[in-house]
């Protein structure tokens, strides 16, 4: 993914962040920088927004429940769903969700 730089998940980095449409990577520092969740949205801004309070993501939720330091970065695609599923297929070949799936069952376990 051409994008952003990588940035702190917090409410002062996500305000910063243009209301365009595009994908989005959170990374988790906690477990050595790992991809933890990839999306898609028409307003990144908005969508990470959401993400922050709570809304929309149990991955999220657990892992900021769990106190882990999450990062995040985007970028700008005027096709977001074919960006989206090519930036998982290069994450994982089995796509992102299996590789979220094992990890979460490590962090809970």
């Amino acid at each position: 993914m051409r994008g952003s730089e990588v940035k702190p998940f917090a409410s002062v980095h996500i305000n910063s962040v243009p209301e365009i449409e595009g994908i989005y990577v959170i990374y988790d520092e906690t477990a050595e920088d790992l991809p933890v969740y990839v999306g898609r949205s028409n307003n990144i801004r908005n969508r990470l927004r959401e993400l922050f309070i709570g809304c929309g993501s149990k991955t999220i939720d657990l892992l900021t429940g769990q106190g882990h330091d999450l990062w995040f970065s985007f970028g700008y695609s005027n096709n977001p769903y074919s960006t989206e599923a090519a930036e998982l297929a290069r994450l994982s070949p089995a796509g992102n969700k299996k590789r979220v799936i094992k990890y979460l069952e490590e962090v809970q376990g």
